[in-house]
């Protein structure tokens, strides 16, 4: 079956506007000469303008201009004197040019209404669309009176039909019951007169189904002195989910580059776990030798079994260090004294910075206040500095290779952490050190380009920011600032 194609339906509408206004024109002619004939009445002026203003509004300009000229002409044959004649009076002719007049009026007050309503109705259609395609819906609420208005997107995120009254009492019973309170709020703060109004809420739906809500509106007076709520509501709940995604993915990458970091020291923990052992052994020898005497030395016995127990702790310390730094467990943000987190992370990469005779200096200002965070992820982005900066000088010949790890208070609510290595520094210019930041950008062979892409997200989740700076003589200095607790 053959389909017409636009420009055939653009044609035969035209024809059939133009038809329209023909045929109006000609009903208007019959029944002004019905009515001259069977009533002597002669409404034939008011006739012909209902026919131009009917076609304008259905066909617009051209066929209005077309029913404009039929409807004089027929006007000027039919009723001027002599009748049935186009040889018009010169007393007539003011006649015949007053409905020319009258006619174009009418043709350009229903062809600019017709525009307009043309216009709104296109806005219309493109803001439906344009929120279909956003999942953001419209709402007024005219406090006065309590009436509601809904855009349809609004009726399709609160999943009700567009029959149904919007209200109050509806809007709370889509509302997720542990956000209730929060919507009561700022409903509550709209009656009392609040003007801004910007938060998130949840729905829950009648299958079960959650979704997250941004809500934006302001308080609008109009001259009558009316005023209403006027705002927009964002259904972000596939943002949210990707939001959570990324979150989730961020964290096992974390784990992840925590794991190969505790695979970078293995050997500095292997010497924190054999120095324990190595002590344990040889206090226990010590005190089987006391206790086998022909004369027990009990006390004696005592002092090993004491140091015994000390060594057994440092060795499980180190262990549950290395496990906590392994496992991927939710941040817990606590209290923290930073320099005891600095030195219990040089205690792990201690032996790997010596196997590459590199000597670790720290110089831990006293005093500091607590800082806010979570000591594991603070932990890898040592660790991940450190290693950094060890691995820096491996090319290091002519100088002590010393990597020094510095605490200072910056601000009364910032305490700053600096690495330092005496390296070959990283190869960028100074303007582009900042890349060095970003995901999958690195400057060695074998680098992933992840860890310090890493640092930057766990400190800036701390509040704080990290940066890094060419020294003035050999070497590269890492800094980044954590929010002191308060």
């Amino acid at each position: 079956m053959s389909q017409s194609s636009p420009l055939q339906w653009s044609r035969r509408s035209a024809i059939l506007n133009y038809a329209v206004a023909v045929l109006s024109v000609v009903a208007a002619l019959v029944a002004a000469r019905l009515l001259d004939t069977y009533m002597q009445s002669s409404p034939f002026v008011s006739l012909f303008l209902c026919a131009t203003m009917f076609s304008a509004w259905f066909g617009g300009l051209g066929p209005a201009l077309l029913a404009t000229a039929l409807s004089i002409l027929g006007f000027t044959y039919y009723f001027v004197p002599p009748t049935n004649s186009f040889d018009v009076a010169p007393t007539e002719l003011p006649r015949i040019v007053l409905l020319a007049m009258t006619d174009l009026f009418v043709v350009w007050l229903t062809v600019a209404r017709r525009c307009a309503e043309g216009a709104l109705r296109r806005s219309q259609a493109y803001l439906a669309e344009a929120q279909w395609l956003s999942h953001t819906g419209s709402f007024g609420w005219k406090i006065a009176t309590g009436d509601i208005v809904w855009s349809k997107e609004t009726y399709q995120i609160f999943g009700v039909g567009e029959t149904v009254k919007p209200t109050i009492a509806l809007v709370l019973q889509r509302v997720h019951p542990d956000d209730r309170e929060l919507v009561q709020h700022e409903i509550g703060r709209a009656a009392l007169g609040g003007q801004d109004y910007e938060y998130e809420h949840r729905l829950l739906m009648p299958n079960g189904a959650i979704k997250h809500l941004t809500v934006r509106a302001h308080r609008v007076t109009y001259k009558s002195g009316e005023e209403e709520i006027v705002g927009a509501l964002m259904d972000v709940t596939a943002a949210r989910a990707a939001q959570e995604a990324l979150h989730t993915a961020q964290a096992e990458l974390a784990r992840v580059t925590r794991v190969t970091s505790l695979g970078q020291i293995s050997a500095s923990i292997a010497h924190e776990v054999n120095q324990p052992l190595a002590a344990i052994a040889t206090n226990a020898s010590a005190s089987l030798r006391w206790l086998t005497r022909e004369v027990p030395e009990v006390d004696e016995a005592r002092i090993n079994l004491s140091r015994i127990l000390e060594d057994a702790n440092r060795a499980g310390g180190v262990i549950r260090r290395v496990c906590d730094l392994a496992k991927g467990a939710d941040p817990e943000v606590i209290p923290l004294d930073i320099n005891e987190v600095i030195d219990e992370t040089v205690a792990l990469v201690k032996q790997e910075a010596l196997s590459h005779r590199v000597t670790v200096q720290l110089q831990l200002a006293p005093g500091l206040p607590l800082v806010r965070g979570d000591r594991i992820q603070l932990q890898q982005v040592i660790i991940n500095l450190a290693i950094n900066g060890v691995q820096a000088m491996a090319a290091v010949t002519d100088r002590a290779r010393v990597l020094t790890i510095q605490t200072e208070q910056r601000k009364s609510d910032q305490v700053l952490v600096t690495v330092q290595d005496v390296g070959v520094g990283v190869g960028v210019e100074p303007e582009g050190l900042d890349r060095l930041f970003s995901a999958f950008y690195t400057t060695k062979a074998d680098g992933m380009g992840m860890g310090l892409s890493i640092c930057r997200s766990i400190v800036e989740a701390h509040g704080g920011r990290v940066w890094a700076s060419r020294n003035i003589g050999s070497g590269m200095t890492f800094q980044f600032t954590i929010t002191a607790y308060r």
